[in-house]
């Protein structure tokens, strides 16, 4: 749990952990040197928690990036849950997620939340980042606009800490200036070398209030489809592209340590990754050149190599393909 000035909700949480029907091994609480009472809190309920709770308080602020970061790295556990501060978790949570770890191929697994308001009325859920039950390496990519399943949702093996030492190497797409979010680089390694396991239950109620660090935005709708298909994606394939290439830089960084399967997996995600790069290098030329031959040249690229296969076979998609035939291929300069 990484926490910062969350004395508001975090007890209800804390009372969650306590009430799980598979009690976690330990709580290891970062607190990035909050002003009002949350440590206080946090070390009233280490007291009489059923299980040990460490916390460990920051002088100066790392960010939440790092703070999850430094949270999980102090984890002894096998298999390990991020935790925000503010949520509550079904008694089930635990129970039900750590089933999937059984099989040894498994490396993350994430789950189904309803979402509620500051008092716990329901506004919906998170199905629209939901995903098969089960999908062997390499079948997914979290570099895309929907991202990776959010943090509370995700638990996963402790020795994808092992590519701890290169998460500072990787880039938000989201925020071009920082590494990915804790959730986007676990994520990201465990859909490069394991099994992701998925599962259709609310487990937790993800609670909105006005101090989320990120909120719900629910899933799209007609206005945001169209919205999406007349914006000028240059900006969006820039960070896209740039984050592809660094993630292939990593994983061919990395494949020189690694033996047999998780060897070939890298150096597979490391040419898929490049691919992707290249597919939205491609792209981006579609809307910022003058020339219609240059314009031309570019979709063939894109088209020619099958880039516009569903996203989840690691393609740009349909909905890709209808705006670059109709506003990039035209006149994308112009957008």
């Amino acid at each position: 749990m990484a926490t910062y000035n969350g004395q508001k909700f975090i007890r209800e949480q804390l009372d969650s952990l306590a009430a799980q029907q598979h009690l976690p091994s330990e709580l290891i609480i970062t607190d990035d040197a909050s002003s009002d009472k949350t440590v206080v809190i946090a070390e009233q309920f280490a007291k009489t928690a059923p299980f040990p709770v460490y916390v460990h308080r920051h002088v100066h602020r790392l960010g939440y990036r790092a703070n999850f970061m430094r949270a999980a790295s102090l984890c002894t556990s096998d298999v390990i849950a991020f935790c925000d501060q503010d949520d509550v978790w079904s008694p089930q949570k635990l129970a039900l997620c750590i089933e999937p770890f059984q099989d040894p191929a498994v490396l993350l697994a994430h789950h189904n939340a309803e979402v509620v308001t500051e008092a716990g009325e329901r506004l919906g859920s998170l199905d629209h980042l939901a995903s098969a039950p089960m999908t062997p390496p390499l079948s997914l990519c979290p570099i895309r606009q929907m991202g990776a399943p959010l943090g509370f949702t995700e638990v996963f093996r402790r020795s994808i800490l092992a590519f701890s030492s290169l998460w500072e190497m990787s880039l938000d797409y989201n925020d071009f200036t920082a590494p990915m979010a804790h959730d986007q680089w676990v994520f990201f390694i465990a859909s490069v070398f394991g099994r992701i396991v998925y599962i259709d239950k609310e487990l937790a109620s993800y609670r909105q209030h006005g101090s989320n660090l990120f909120g719900w935005n629910g899933p799209s709708n007609l206005l945001s489809s169209v919205t999406y298909l007349l914006d000028n994606p240059t900006s969006s394939l820039d960070a896209l592209q740039q984050s592809a290439e660094r993630c292939a830089e990593i994983l061919q960084k990395t494949r020189w340590n690694l033996t047999d399967v998780w060897h070939q997996r890298a150096t597979m995600g490391a040419a898929r990754y490049r691919f992707l790069a290249d597919l939205y290098s491609a792209r981006k030329r579609l809307y910022t050149s003058a020339s219609f031959a240059a314009r031309v040249k570019a979709f063939y690229r894109i088209a020619s190599t099958s880039g516009y296969r569903p996203k989840w076979r690691w393609g740009l998609g349909r909905q890709a393909l209808v705006r670059d035939l109709c506003l990039g291929l035209p006149a994308g300069h112009l957008l």
